[in-house]
């Protein structure tokens, strides 16, 4: 699985790295960049996929299928599964569209 996320960051210069967590924030797999802690981003993904579903079904729209944070050093887009997800970080300005038909 490492080998495909990493394929993923090659494959588009607007990614910079990408983890499979799993829904109570264990790492799968990860291929993060330097400078980047597995173990919190699989956390935090984690926390804001049960977040985010809690949210949803509050205002029935069911199952959170993905999530896009955008901020000012860049952006992490969260596509969820059913035991699982996927975190995708992007750099500032990334060319969204792109990054998610890869």
């Amino acid at each position: 699985m490492r080998e495909v996320l990493t394929q993923l960051s090659h494959g588009n210069p607007d990614i910079l790295g990408s983890a499979i967590v799993s829904e109570d924030g264990l790492v799968i797999a990860s291929a993060l960049p330097e400078g980047y802690d597995d173990q919190r981003v699989s956390a935090v993904t984690a926390a804001l996929s049960s977040i985010a579903n809690r949210a949803a079904r509050q205002i029935a729209l069911g199952e959170v299928q993905r999530m896009m944070i955008f901020a000012e050093k860049g952006g992490a887009i969260l596509c969820s599964g059913k035991k699982a997800s996927l975190v995708v970080l992007t750099k500032p300005n990334a060319k969204i569209g792109l990054v998610l038909m890869d």
